[in-house]
């Protein structure tokens, strides 16, 4: 059985909500993987197919979300193989802002 992998672009598994970021299966032969996601415990669906844009072997989410948050991975088209799973976290966006000091 051939075992593949998921690369994530940037390479980190937190990420802030607005950021985007890249998953590719690494297979060299296209021999029909696709890419999954599980992102609740009843949903699991092509990764790019409600969001984001994606061939298959890769899936590219322009804008993170907080309901992003999940787990990912290759899957053969049969269902018969699966790849290592990849957790990605999503987190809110800190807003900071500057506060002006007065002086009396």
């Amino acid at each position: 059985m051939e075992i593949i992998g998921v690369t994530v672009s940037p390479s980190r598994s937190q990420f802030l909500e607005g950021e985007s970021v890249i998953l590719n299966c690494e297979d060299d032969s296209s021999a029909g993987w696709t890419l999954r996601r599980n992102i609740s415990r009843e949903t699991r669906t092509q990764c790019g197919s409600e969001r984001g844009s994606g061939d298959g072997l890769s899936c590219k989410i322009k804008y993170l979300l907080l309901s992003d948050s999940g787990v990912y991975w290759c899957e053969s088209r049969g269902g018969g193989a699966s790849s290592m799973v990849v957790n990605i976290s999503v987190s809110g966006v800190l807003h900071v802002e500057k506060i002006s000091e007065t002086t009396d």
